[in-house]
């Protein structure tokens, strides 16, 4: 039990330091976070490993799992208010040794 709370500490620490993504303007005017593909990408404390191309999304901790059919993802960019949906999605699928094998 000790080494799951030390390891929740580590990635709480370790989300603290990482870089916040950029956010540009979208076409529409409207704010979109702009997607790492070589890491984490960042935005408001929580950072998700984002797979554009196999269109998966992971939280640190957890299992890969696919990120919403609704959420389009094909331009590198996403709104804020997507990037939070993935991170409920992600925070959903458990880590190791949750759910079915």
């Amino acid at each position: 039990m000790y080494k799951w709370g030390f390891l929740a500490a580590f990635g709480l620490l370790a989300a603290c330091d990482a870089p916040q993504a950029p956010v540009v303007t979208g076409p529409d005017g409207q704010e979109r976070i702009q997607i790492n593909t070589s890491g984490l990408t960042c935005y408001n404390t929580k950072c998700l490993d984002i797979n554009p191309a196999a269109r998966s999304v992971r939280q640190i901790g957890n299992r890969t799992t696919g990120i919403p059919r609704d959420i389009d993802v094909s331009s590198g960019t996403v709104a804020p208010a997507e990037f939070e949906q993935m991170g409920i999605t992600a925070s959903l699928a458990g880590g190791v040794g949750s759910g079915n094998r």
